[in-house]
């Protein structure tokens, strides 16, 4: 759902004449791997589904669900049919300017959660939502200021119903694994297609080998090859739905030697061959 290029740390965009990015999309189809953003980031679905994924659960989004991803949270999203949705990221600055004690806080809420209280909560914020798409849609004289008393509608919401505080035993610590693990996938986005060994990447985080991998397992929820061939099959993905490159060649430029593992593979994320998903889903 996020449709990124840089996808370890995608740079918080900007609607134009207003203080956040909102974006009402059609998604074809899309594949993302782990990445991380500054900006706290909304997603509405309205058609369609999307896979998004943390280190913690995987959620399969419907319509009328809507997903949160806190600021810094490591997360993949994945729609293999596509999806229409509304996408807001709230840049840190914006949070950090408006909402008390925000360094202090974490937000998050169960998109599936039953009970009266969390469907009323939700319920709110997906009003203000819609409200923001109509003017924003509709692009009135005077529409700035609407959608802007409607952003802090929005920021209330968030403050008052899906903040907590942060355990503060686990700040220091948190922040210094984030930090580790930025390295980390930095260096494996810019170096992917190349092999790296887990005693290469270890040492980008000053880690011995055997502390790499229990580290790496526990805060990613995946193994560093199993993360690694993530990266590769997201480039792999782009170039096979939108170039006309054989396949063998996209696998060596993006540094998959092995083509039957790549096959399995490919089928685990898409449930059909890469040819059967070029000829659907190639985008003209």
């Amino acid at each position: 759902m996020d449709h990124k290029q840089d996808l370890q740390h995608e740079h918080d965009r900007i609607t134009d004449g207003f203080d956040i990015f909102f974006w009402v999309f059609d998604d074809d189809s899309s594949y993302t791997p782990m990445h991380w953003h500054t900006a706290m980031e909304i997603n509405y679905v309205l058609e369609g589904s999307v896979d998004v994924t943390t280190a913690d659960e995987s959620r399969h989004l419907m319509p009328g669900n809507i997903n949160l991803i806190d600021s810094n949270v490591l997360h993949s999203t994945k729609s293999v049919n596509g999806n229409k949705a509304i996408l807001i990221q709230l840049p840190l600055q914006l949070l950090e300017r408006y909402i008390p004690g925000y360094s202090d806080l974490c937000f998050s809420f169960d998109p599936f959660a039953i009970d009266r209280d969390s469907i009323l909560k939700r319920s709110r914020l997906i009003l203000v939502i819609e409200q923001m798409r109509k003017v924003f849609e509709n692009k009135t004289e005077g529409g700035i200021l609407r959608f802007n008393s409607l952003l802090f509608e929005l920021l209330y919401q968030l403050y008052e119903n899906f903040s907590y505080k942060k355990e503060d035993s686990n700040l220091t610590l948190g922040q210094k694994n984030f930090d580790n693990l930025k390295a980390i996938l930095r260096y494996s986005e810019k170096n992917y297609n190349k092999p790296i060994s887990i005693a290469e990447i270890a040492s980008v985080a000053a880690f011995s080998e055997d502390y790499f991998s229990h580290f790496f397992k526990k805060n990613m929820g995946v193994s560093y090859l199993q993360y690694l061939n993530e990266i590769r099959m997201s480039h792999i993905y782009k170039d096979l739905i939108s170039t006309d490159l054989a396949l063998k060649d996209i696998l060596e430029m993006h540094g998959f030697t092995n083509y039957k593992l790549f096959r399995r593979l490919f089928n685990e994320e898409f449930h059909t061959t890469p040819g059967e998903y070029r000829k659907v889903y190639k985008k003209q």
